[in-house]
């Protein structure tokens, strides 16, 4: 038998909630009863989704608790979601979102996540190679990336790690600004017929053998 779910339980879950409505279902007396449904789909899968009653669910997820192999269930997943929404809130996604978040994640690659229900850095951290692999080229990179930064939030320094964070962005963007910036010089110069000034990284000072003095400037 297990208890309630964790926060960290639930996040590693991959059920997405899409959301609730309530339908009125007619009774024998001929009244209608308010019952509410729930739509969920599977991170890393576009085009897949699910729906039931929020009663089955429950119940489901009640029973499974009470047996020894006790996992979790989807129900754990959404509870905290549809508590929001009862409480007139939207059902939105726990955790660090990826547009606040400084890792050098893109525009582009925000949406292909989103794409795959995964809407925050835990989301991204926690997503296994086969869901990882649909964003492209550099996504595991960006999942270690990702997985750094949640344990740099768990060990209590959230700030630090989003300073640290977003220290490195800076730190790689400048260096692809200055490779673009050496590449252009040397076309317009090569265009040009004119001589390519040495670069830092391109002048090697000469070696001097053993008891060998400088040269002379």
């Amino acid at each position: 038998m297990i208890p309630d779910a964790s926060p960290e339980d639930r996040a590693n879950l991959a059920v997405v909630p899409f959301g609730f409505w309530t339908d009125h279902e007619p009774q024998p007396d001929g009244t209608l009863k308010a019952v509410d449904h729930a739509k969920w789909g599977k991170r890393g899968y576009a085009n897949w989704e699910s729906s039931d009653k929020v009663s089955r669910l429950m119940k489901s997820a009640k029973d499974n608790r009470g047996r020894d192999d006790a996992t979790l269930t989807v129900w754990d997943a959404l509870e905290p979601h549809y508590k929001r929404w009862k409480e007139g809130q939207d059902a939105v996604t726990d955790g660090y979102a990826l547009e606040g978040w400084a890792g050098g994640i893109t525009k582009g690659q925000i949406t292909a996540c989103k794409a795959l229900h995964i809407h925050s850095v835990e989301d991204l951290a926690n997503s296994p190679d086969d869901v990882a692999q649909k964003l492209g080229m550099g996504a595991i990179k960006l999942r270690d990336t990702a997985r750094a930064f949640v344990a740099t939030l768990k060990s209590g320094t959230p700030q630090l790690a989003a300073e640290n964070a977003e220290l490195k962005a800076r730190i790689e963007q400048m260096a692809k600004e200055q490779e673009e910036d050496r590449k252009a010089m040397k076309e317009f110069m090569a265009s040009h017929s004119l001589q390519t000034p040495d670069m830092p990284e391109d002048t090697v000072e000469e070696r001097r053998g053993p008891g060998r003095p400088r040269k002379a400037a």
